[in-house]
């Protein structure tokens, strides 16, 4: 930037606004018209100050609900207290009307009233019944005729025709039925191989699963067959402490 002789050099405070520009002096006229346009457009009621029995602030009354607002900012740099400013709410009030929509209609637009006889020539005459859709469906349309477009299928099938010879004549085309090949001798032993790999491996599992319901049911054989010789155990060891008992309660009889 240097190096160019008709570069201008601009400092940083010349790009940045001024941090609050000057206070212009009020003109005395417009400030005069001002006020009278506000006594004449606006009412100022001066409110009443609440006293020690009166209701709370913000609570709603015969007039409205009343709320103190802080609107505009105080002077910058001033030390006092941001000045409140009190606005009265009102609610407008319930008239005793008959309830309805602002902007009435005719009834006729919500509701649709008994058709007279020329409202009734008026449908017959758009109304179609299921015979005319039958009628109207027979009737040939030329314009949206497209035959090249039509595949005609017959009991045996479709056919194909081929344009040939000069003039152009249709010739149909007759497919031959494909045969089903039979596969070669390693393919079918293959094949065998693999269904009675499958064989063999299904029974093996059903004889693997067999065997395992088999040792299951071994098993809780063995263990009900347990359970039963210790149940015969405890009731035989309770019999032989009866048995004690009796013969030691006969011994002491017999010694008294």
């Amino acid at each position: 930037m240097f190096q160019i002789p008709s570069a201008k050099r601009v400092r940083r405070t010349e790009l940045q606004s001024p941090a609050s520009s000057p206070r212009s002096s009020p003109n005395p006229e417009l400030e005069e018209l001002i006020r009278s346009r506000i006594t004449e457009e606006y009412t100022f009621a001066n409110a009443p100050i609440p006293g020690d029995n009166d209701q709370p602030e913000n609570a709603v009354g015969s007039d409205g609900e009343e709320a103190e607002l802080i609107l505009f900012a105080g002077p910058t740099g001033a030390a006092t207290t941001p000045q409140t400013f009190r606005i009265r709410l009102s609610s407008p009030t319930i008239e005793n009307g008959e309830p309805g929509f602002l902007v009435k209609k005719p009834r006729s637009y919500y509701f649709a009233d008994e058709p007279d006889s020329n409202r009734i020539a008026q449908l017959l005459t758009v109304a179609v019944d299921g015979k005319a859709v039958l009628d109207m469906s027979r009737i040939p349309w030329a314009g949206c005729t497209f035959p090249w477009k039509v595949n005609t299928i017959a009991r045996a099938g479709m056919t194909k025709s081929v344009l040939l010879g000069h003039p152009p004549a249709l010739v149909t085309v007759e497919e031959k039925a494909h045969k089903r090949a039979r596969k070669g001798k390693k393919s079918r032993i293959a094949l065998r191989k693999k269904m009675q790999a499958q064989k063999n491996k299904q029974s093996e599992m059903a004889r693997i699963a067999q065997e395992k319901e088999e040792a299951d049911k071994e098993k809780r054989t063995r263990r009900n067959r347990e359970k039963k010789v210790k149940r015969k155990e405890r009731e035989k060891a309770k019999k032989a402490v009866g048995v004690g008992v009796d013969g030691a309660a006969e011994d002491i009889a017999l010694q008294e």
